[in-house]
């Protein structure tokens, strides 16, 4: 018996989100559909697509190539029912990650944008660190990451959205001499940051090392907000992207810091798998750079 147009659909899909739930769940299908209809494709092509581990369905070496064709197929199929219909370019579920600076500043404005351009897409949202949104993206767990500092393997294509100016920030308080202030002057006091291996820790270890001094109290905390709280209450000092904190510095609740050396900008990357890479995701990734630069979070590139 011959593999069908459906089971290869359905295929592709776990093999894209990872498990038979989520496949399920977008498919809008029952979960035992979903293994029904996988087991009558390995029985017809008579190979094992997927290993069952944990909650994850890894796809077996078989299952790669069987997938590139599956890929190919679907894509061909696409592309004919947007040529006969008319059809938006993206829609279905699309994996967005967005580090928690984005999350702030932009994410409810991309958000009305992407679903007022694509009625039809399903946005299903993580915010964390960049470090780890990228380590997803390799994985595909992730269909497009916007991040800083990304770790791509070389099925993934980046670009440069901006960049994002972070500085050294305390409570108005806080006495500190009068002058630019060098890694000597910090390396006693109280520093809270993301755990590694963000961005931000990372900068942070990098500081104070090239002067070759170690932060003596350094504490880790998930959420920017948070950790501005924890500064505007005198409790530690943080490096922090300054446009996320504007209201906080004009109402004097909290200081930008002069130090030398300066923390410098980072760049933000919007990054995609290469073979997702479409003229629908081409504008997404027009928007979000639009959103992103309206936000006032990135200066140009």
């Amino acid at each position: 018996m011959k593999a069908s147009f459906v089971q290869l659909e359905t295929f592709y899909w776990v093999a894209r989100l990872g498990s038979f739930h989520a496949a399920a769940r977008h498919l809008r299908l029952t979960q035992p559909t979903i293994s029904a209809r996988i087991r009558e494709l390995e029985t017809n092509l008579a190979v094992n697509l997927f290993d069952r581990v944990h909650q994850r369905a890894e796809i077996t070496t078989m299952g790669r190539d069987i997938l590139a064709k599956t890929r190919q197929m679907l894509r061909l199929a696409n592309e004919l029912e947007q040529t006969l219909q008319q059809r938006d370019p993206m829609r279905g579920l699309l994996r967005l990650g967005a580090v928690e600076s984005v999350a702030l500043m932009a994410l409810p404005q991309l958000l009305s944008r992407l679903t007022s351009y694509f009625p039809e897409l399903k946005v299903e949202l993580t915010v964390d660190v960049g470090t780890l949104l990228s380590r997803k993206l390799n994985a595909r767990q992730l269909d497009l990451a916007i991040v800083t500092d990304p770790e791509p393997d070389d099925r993934v294509i980046t670009k440069k959205l901006g960049s994002v100016e972070l500085g050294w920030i305390a409570c108005q308080r806080l006495s500190l001499p009068k002058r630019e202030l060098e890694p000597a002057d910090l390396a006693a006091l109280q520093i809270i940051t993301n755990p590694e291996p963000s961005t931000l820790h990372t900068i942070i270890m990098e500081w104070f090392g090239r002067a070759g001094f170690e932060p003596e109290h350094i504490s880790a905390c998930n959420s920017h907000t948070l950790m501005s709280q924890l500064v505007c209450a005198g409790h530690a000092i943080a490096v922090l992207p300054l446009r996320t904190l504007r209201s906080e510095i004009r109402s004097r609740k909290l200081k930008i810091l002069t130090t030398r050396p300066r923390i410098a900008p980072r760049a933000l990357f919007i990054c995609q798998a290469r073979e997702d890479a479409s003229p629908g995701t081409d504008v997404i990734i027009r928007i979000s750079s639009e959103v992103l630069k309206q936000s006032g979070l990135v200066v140009s590139p």
